[in-house]
């Protein structure tokens, strides 16, 4: 998409959406229950918005969310959170292990839990039964797999097309715009944003588009508005950096003093020739068969034992087993990629916004350079950009990837342990922010907000307008698995 095409949205928006923020608000009493159990006053709340602004034409849909009204007798602007993903719920996210986060910062202002369009209770779009899946004898490559993959992805977005769903209407511009939409419908001059991971990136695209209305923002987790696809470099340096925390650990260095080297082996391996591994249905008992490639073991090493320190604690260990010829930890993991991979395409809204935000040829570039010197390749961000090329969904250009200069008061949290979003790729976001603090997180991973009390404490006096300073919290590292010990997953 070109400037013109975004000047457009932004122009047609606030002809239209000043005026459907008059009259399409409804707000109903609700007790709210998180999984717990635990009950809880709320409101339950839903708005209309043009599904495409830039189409006069356009369907309506309806945006719902959960308000949590504050405890506070002179409370602030609503704080609005913002889940990740792309494809979270907030009403969800609400439900789970945030929900005391969510009920301390009643104290600052009324806290909204928004279910982003195509997510959640905002969802209206069908999600696309058709998936492909991976023989498990066949050997993984990327052609392969992008091959069946783009072929399902164009598949499902024919079948949203049959279902009166605009496909290009899915995008983070689109999102911001909503998030406007319901500051208008409220009534309130500002909000303060609240956002992990995607989050994060859909409220910088609303600093950037609004910028002077927005209070306080607090962010983890960073991901940039040209950051949806990872560097490679980062990834490399996140792998070196636990390696070397594993190495510090004098119990798990005797069994791993060079994490990156016993990698590099096990992948070397691989790539020679690809391994049989046979292992035992936990469920059902049966023996099963799955051939692992090197591409097939550089992708579950990144989909599933990076994100969070619960699994990356188990990492040397399992290739360890590997170097050992043992991959019977790992036949499982390979085992649920190829059959379920196909499945991460059912639903437009991650699919279309992960495109829509896409990646500039520069950036693209350095990808291809820095993944010839990377382990894991680029594969932390398959099978993006590649699913996208052929695809008809919009991208949303480099005039909408550069990340916004700012004043806003902002509160930024990383984690060490995080090895889906780095610590340098943070820096490069918040060295725009005048008024940004950081705060890292040394043993913390993706999912930071509860890795320890200080978070909600430090959230809480920033949000209550107390300065904070920039600042390392240390906690305890993970403790590595060791051989003969149970691996949890």
């Amino acid at each position: 998409m070109n400037l013109g095409k975004q000047l457009i949205i932004a122009v047609v928006f606030v002809i239209n959406g000043i005026c459907n923020a008059q009259n399409t608000l409804e707000i109903t009493p609700w007790t709210f229950k998180n999984r717990e159990g635990h009950k809880v006053d709320s409101e339950k709340g839903s708005f209309v918005v043009k599904e495409n602004r830039t189409n006069q034409n356009s369907r309506e849909i309806e945006l719902k969310f959960v308000r949590f009204k504050s405890t506070n007798p002179n409370p602030g602007y609503p704080i609005i959170y913002l889940a990740g993903g792309p494809g979270g719920s907030g009403i969800r996210t609400a439900q789970g292990e945030r929900f005391d986060l969510f009920m301390a910062l009643r104290g600052v202002a009324d806290v909204i839990a928004f279910d982003q369009r195509g997510t959640g209770e905002s969802n209206s779009i069908p999600n696309c039964e058709v998936s492909v899946s991976f023989p498990l004898e066949q050997v993984g490559d990327e052609h392969s797999y992008l091959k069946k993959l783009k072929a399902n992805a164009n598949t499902c977005l024919d079948y949203w097309v049959s279902h009166n769903v605009d496909v290009s209407a899915y995008n983070t511009i689109e999102n911001a715009n909503d998030l406007e939409q319901l500051r208008l419908e409220l009534g309130v001059e500002k909000l303060n944003l609240w956002g992990i991971s995607y989050g994060s990136h859909l409220a910088l695209a609303y600093i950037k588009q609004y910028p002077n209305n927005v209070e306080h923002v607090v962010l983890a987790s960073l991901e940039g508005l040209n950051q949806t696809i990872k560097r490679p470099k980062y990834n490399q340096q996140f792998l070196a950096y636990l390696a070397n925390k594993v190495k510090a650990d004098p119990s798990a260095a005797k069994y791993y003093p060079n994490v990156l080297g016993m990698m590099n082996e096990v992948f070397d391996a691989l790539e020679k020739e690809p391994v049989v591994a046979e292992f035992k249905n936990r469920r059902t008992a049966k023996t099963h068969k799955v051939t692992i490639s090197k591409f097939d073991l550089q992708l579950v090493t990144s989909f599933f034992y990076l994100k969070n320190p619960e699994q990356s604690k188990n990492l040397p260990y399992i290739f360890y087993q590997m170097k050992h010829g043992d991959y019977s930890e790992v036949a499982p993991k390979v085992t649920q990629l190829k059959q379920f991979m196909g499945r991460s395409l059912s639903r437009l809204m991650p699919l279309a916004m992960e495109v829509a935000s896409g990646i500039s040829s520069k950036r693209a570039k350095r990808i291809q350079k820095e993944k010839k010197n990377a382990l894991l390749g680029a594969t932390t961000n398959f099978p993006f950009p590649q699913i996208g090329e052929e695809l008809a969904i919009d991208d949303l250009g480099n005039v909408f990837r550069k990340n916004p200069k700012s004043d806003v008061s902002a509160l930024f949290f990383s984690g060490t342990l995080d090895g889906r979003t780095y610590l340098p790729a943070a820096a490069e976001i918040i060295h725009k922010f005048k008024n940004g603090r950081h705060v890292i997180i040394d043993g913390a991973g993706h999912d930071l907000f509860l890795s320890t009390p200080k978070v909600k404490a430090l959230m809480l006096r920033f949000l209550n307008g107390d300065e904070i300073e920039s600042q390392t919290i240390n906690i305890p590292m993970p403790k590595w698995k060791l051989p003969n010990q149970e691996v949890s997953n």
